[in-house]
């Protein structure tokens, strides 16, 4: 059964990447010896098999630390919490072994871990969350891996479980879009050649209602549900491109409405992602169970974005996307929009409240609930820092809760029954993940739930800084990121400018030590790492969100930002023009080969990661519709544009030595990094290229992480010289 497509806002980004799987192994001296020349000069094509291979280790103490860094664990919070409040089931798991995961039972009033064995075996791909019948008791539902839809009770003390399939008589494909809180109906989708069917299935009759239908093009959102599973409601948006990681063009690209709708030449009355935007509200209990229908064009033209309903089921919470108003382009972009807000609805259709807060303006990060009936919970990012607030719905009020500087994981978040509580993930670059609660009154401080990474946080020896630049666009916010102890200003140190992917993704403060967002693994080495977030990223409202794609800015802008601020630093005396490195994955990968290629003197270490490199090939075989948006032409069009803005047709004028990172079955092809090396190597520029077989869309989880933080440590500590 395949998943339905999930909306990445981009090329990917370090710690959001897709990746195949990798085990470390042995590597001969030779090897290691050809390894040596290569980063020191020499250009080399390597290739890095599934097995792996092992370098000699840095010294002693070094190697202590980095094997430290890297065992660093995420948490995933699984279920709702128990009846009494004292129970989470949560997952944890290596961030370089992702297969290395283990399910736990968190008492939330010791803090204590035990083993979730009677789970251990059964819950393979389950709808989220787990869900507590009683204190001992969970019920939940997935797809099981031969084929029928499976509904799990399990019983954490007496270790039984009982199971009820759930299977079509006749050859039927889909996936259970979700379940509702008394497990007494499901809601399943099942696809059509031209259009999906979605269904509520009633137990224990079977008996199943059609409740949409969904066209090629549009998506459904996460259903909610109220707390007795008599309503449900169902938002339809747009959707990513089909088959967008295939790299085989199925469709003209040219035709398809996401391109148009990206290049503004769709009139709203024309356009599908405007007109099919539906929120749908059924409640069981009439004999009309279509209680409430919106749609965009009739409900102020916004399309909807997500949806949550209160536990009694009365009213209704919408996530609303602005469109862009792309400056240049006759219409505006539906499927990328600028920006949101939330308005909030009771079942007749009146407006209640609409909440337009800077601190949740975010299209990709923000987001909501209902917290008990007169409350809202909501996160979101802003500036450098992903946050959580309440809203209280009677005197229209949005609080901060009070949380250090850092970032909530908005995947892990949930709260207690009566809204007293709310239990969250959160790191910053001095926090490692760990869970937290907090009393959602705002009156007292979080209070630590788990010391799972208690070993790296041990071993993480930084300081972070607010810094501040002033750019051609403006003030832009952000932090440096040094070892422990460091002057602030700095003088003369080595600093790596880091660009995350996306575009369109936050630049937050939170806790990373892969080689694709390395803020807490080079500085633990000596390099400082700046983090600045330019022009397209969330958290810094939608003009600044929109800037690349306003007048053709994309390839351009954000990279004279950044070249600005280098010169600032070197200027302030932070650093040299012989110190600057730079780096990041896919978006940040492009980012750091298109800035070598446009300041060839401005860095004098680059390591381009997972990295778009050819913008005519993508257009083609890939995201046509994000190009579309950020160019606002087409490749037939303006192949200057395309030229200009990519890395691969301006690689001749680098002068910077490069460490180039790709797997082998990204689907930014590797072919292509394989050009951009030899055009580099061509103009006698030191680079290697490491491809790395089996692993997609970044190192995450591939195991071969080890390896990759090694070599990048060591290529900055080679060229960026103190």
């Amino acid at each position: 059964m395949a998943n339905s497509w999930r909306n990445l806002g981009g090329w990917g980004s370090g710690l959001r990447g897709i990746s195949g799987a990798g085990v470390m192994r042995s590597l001969t001296l030779a090897t290691l010896t050809a390894l040596i020349a290569a980063t020191a000069g020499r250009a080399e094509i390597i290739s890095v098999e599934l097995d792996g291979f092992e370098v000699p280790p840095l010294a002693e103490a070094d190697q202590t630390r980095l094997d430290a860094l890297l065992g660093v664990r995420q948490i995933e919070v699984l279920s709702t919490l128990s009846p009494d409040g004292s129970t989470l089931v949560v997952a944890v798991s290596s961030r370089i072994f992702t297969e290395d995961r283990s399910l736990h039972f968190l008492n939330l009033r010791t803090g204590a871990l035990s083993e979730a064995l009677a789970l251990e075996y059964d819950l393979v791909n389950p709808d989220l969350p787990l869900r507590w019948i009683n204190n001992d008791t969970l019920r939940f539902v997935q797809q099981d891996p031969y084929g029928p839809w499976e509904i799990i009770t399990v019983n954490r003390v007496t270790e039984i479980a009982s199971r009820t399939q759930v299977y079509p008589t006749q050859p039927e494909d889909g996936e259970i879009l979700g379940m509702a809180p008394d497990f007494s109906k499901f809601a399943l989708r099942v696809y059509g050649e031209e259009e999906d069917t979605i269904y509520v299935v009633f137990l224990p009759s079977l008996r199943r209602l059609e409740v949409a239908k969904l066209p090629e093009g549009l998506q459904i959102q996460p259903l909610t549900w109220s707390e007795s599973g008599d309503q449900v409601a169902l938002v339809m948006s747009s959707g990513e491109e089909r088959r967008l990681y295939d790299r085989t063009p199925n469709t003209p690209s040219l035709a398809k409405p996401v391109v148009q709708d990206a290049l503004g030449r769709l009139a709203p009355a024309d356009n599908p992602f405007h007109q099919h935007s539906t929120v749908r509200v059924f409640d069981f209990t009439q004999t009309e169970p279509l209680r409430l229908e919106l749609t965009a064009p009739a409900s102020g033209g916004a399309p909807f974005a997500g949806a949550s309903l209160s536990p009694d089921g009365q009213r209704l919470l919408l996530k609303r996307y602005r469109p862009s108003t792309v400056a240049g382009r006759e219409h505006p972009s539906y499927v990328f929009p600028e920006s949101a807000y939330f308005e909030v609805y009771d079942l007749a259709g009146t407006v209640l409240d609409t909440i337009t807060a800077d601190a949740l303006r975010g299209p990709t990060e923000s987001g909501g609930e209902f917290l008990g009936d007169n409350r809202l919970l909501f996160w979101g990012t802003e500036g450098i820092n992903r946050h959580l607030h309440v809203y209280d719905l009677s005197d229209r009020t949005l609080t901060p809760l009070p949380l250090p500087p850092g970032s909530v994981d908005p995947a892990s978040i949930v709260a207690s029954e009566n809204g007293d509580t709310v239990v969250y993930g959160f790191s910053s670059v001095t926090q490692p993940p760990e869970l937290f609660a907090l009393a959602t009154n705002g009156e007292s401080e979080p209070r630590s739930l788990t010391t799972i990474n208690e070993a790296v946080a041990s071993s993480n020896r930084v300081q972070m800084d607010p810094v501040s630049f002033t750019t051609g666009q403006g003030n832009r916010q952000g932090f440096l990121i040094q070892p422990a102890g460091s002057t602030f200003p700095p003088q003369g140190v080595p600093i790596v400018v880091w660009q995350q992917g996306g575009p369109g993704f936050s630049m937050v403060n939170e806790f990373a030590t892969e080689v694709e967002m390395p803020l807490n693994l080079l500085p633990n080495f000596g390099v400082a790492v700046l983090v600045v977030p330019l022009s397209g990223r969330e958290g810094f409202g939608p003009e600044f969100y929109r800037a690349l794609a306003d007048d053709q800015n994309f390839g351009q802008l954000d990279l004279q930002e950044g070249a600005e601020i280098v010169r600032q630093m070197i200027q302030q005396g932070w650093t040299t023009a012989a110190q600057v490195g730079i780096t990041g994955c896919s978006y940040g990968g492009y980012y750091t080969a298109q800035f070598t290629s446009q300041y060839p003197r401005l860095a004098a270490a680059a390591n381009p990661q997972c990295s778009l490199l050819d913008t005519l090939t993508e257009w083609q075989l890939g995201y046509s519709s994000l190009l579309s948006y950020l160019v606002g032409q087409t490749p037939m069009e303006a192949p200057n544009a395309y030229l200009q803005a990519s890395p691969l047709y301006n690689a001749a004028s680098i002068r910077t030595p490069t460490l180039l990172f790709h797997g082998a079955e990204d689907f930014l092809q590797v072919d292509v990094a394989r050009n951009f090396h030899d055009v580099i190597d061509q103009a006698e520029v030191p680079v290697t290229l490491y491809e790395f077989q089996g692993v997609g869309h970044s190192l995450y989880g591939s195991g071969h992480q080890p390896l990759a933080a090694q070599l990048q440590i060591e290529f900055f500590r080679q060229y960026l010289q103190p």
